[in-house]
């Protein structure tokens, strides 16, 4: 059996810095898993190589499995990825009414990329392939890879929140997106809420949702438990660290994560107890996001100011409440920060799942999880 993996992202990337290449891992999330998977199955995992130098590796084999990347011009990237995909169907699925952009013309380039992505994947596969589509980027491409190859099995896993149906509507392609989705074999979602949304979405949108009843299935997606629980890190925090609650968090740059948020609640916690004055730190990871979107550059700017003012307010000579950190980190690096804080704070004003949250469960040993209700993986570690 053959696995081709299709997401917007890729597992990693090539990029030039200072004159040097250098590559790039994608950690954490959906790539981690995933990752892991094509290393076990020797996949082919179909991608946008949106590195610098991605365009000198379009296809190459990495442990095993096969990248095989897509490069786009920049009327492609900003029409498909900047104005579609995260101007439009990012706040529609999130709930952000006030920042959905719907403009017509940033439609045209994501059909033309999600069609680029089927002919990739129909170039691979045979009739033993099992198709794996991720995400709200590629959801045209189950219904373009059907008409391909109408006999190929077809799974779409959608990782981001679906919305009610009548939210869904204010979409003017929701029909054409949900018909593409529909002509997969198996349509998974992370919670038992996201499937009763697409079937009643599904009914109010295109008619009866009988006959799709069993091929949608809340399916959450998983980590490696043993990867993450691995005991091979650092042991000297302990000795290294002052002895303070290391409370950390790690969130790429986006509204939907709440972060000015937290910034807030550290401030009113400070307020209220000023005895827990230089008990805790807490470590927040921003991970860079959509860097050349005005909306994004603004959002950093007021967190950073915020972050500023709480540790103006409330530091002295040896503490500051937030340690706050702006970068890329390896997944060992990240590992180390589970194993090692007190407290993980995972508080996003909505998330289709969050790994993070599983990932700090099964790194730590005696940590706390603090963990939005709004985040689809508290149904699931719940249950």
């Amino acid at each position: 059996m053959k696995y081709i993996v299709a997401t917007a992202r890729a597992p990693f990337s090539h990029d030039r810095v200072d004159g040097k290449e250098v590559v790039r891992q994608n950690v954490g999330g959906v790539a981690s898993s995933l990752r892991r998977l094509m290393i076990e199955r020797k996949g082919i995992w179909v991608c946008w190589g949106d590195g610098t130098s991605d365009s000198n590796y379009q296809e190459e084999v990495v442990e095993g499995y096969t990248v095989s990347r897509i490069i786009l011009g920049s009327h492609e990237k900003r029409g498909f990825y900047d104005n579609f995909s995260n101007g439009t169907l990012w706040p529609l699925f999130h709930y952000f009414r006030e920042k959905i952009k719907t403009e017509d013309l940033a439609f045209e380039p994501y059909v033309t990329v999600n069609r680029k992505f089927a002919e990739r994947i129909a170039r691979y596969a045979d009739a033993n392939t099992v198709i794996w589509v991720h995400d709200y980027q590629l959801s045209l491409v189950p219904g373009m890879v059907r008409k391909m190859l109408p006999d190929s099995f077809i799974v779409m896993t959608w990782h981001i929140p679906w919305v009610a149906g009548e939210f869904f509507s204010i979409l003017p392609q929701a029909k054409q997106i949900l018909q593409s989705m529909t002509s997969s074999n198996l349509i998974t979602f992370h919670t038992d809420i996201y499937v009763r949304n697409f079937l009643e979405t599904q009914e109010q949108t295109l008619g009866p949702a009988s006959s799709l009843r069993n091929k949608v299935l809340a399916i959450p997606l998983g980590i490696d438990d043993k990867y993450y629980a691995a005991k091979n890190l650092s042991e000297t925090r302990r000795k290294s660290y002052p002895a303070r609650k290391t409370i950390f968090s790690i969130d790429r740059l986006d509204y939907t994560k709440g972060l000015k948020n937290r910034v807030l609640a550290v401030e009113y916690m400070l307020s209220r107890h000023p005895d827990l004055k230089g008990k805790f730190n807490y470590v927040m990871l921003v991970t860079p996001s959509r860097t050349t979107v005005s909306d994004y550059i603004a959002m950093k700017r007021e967190l950073e100011m915020n972050i500023g003012r709480v540790n103006g307010r409330f530091s002295d000579l040896d503490w500051a409440p937030i340690v706050y950190m702006y970068r890329k980190i390896s997944d060992n690096v990240l590992k180390n920060h589970y194993r090692f804080s007190d407290i993980a704070f995972i508080a996003p004003l909505i998330d289709g799942l969050n790994l993070v949250a599983k990932e700090f469960a099964a790194a730590s040993e005696d940590g706390i999880l603090i963990l939005s209700k709004f985040a689809g993986a508290s149904s699931d570690l719940q249950s």
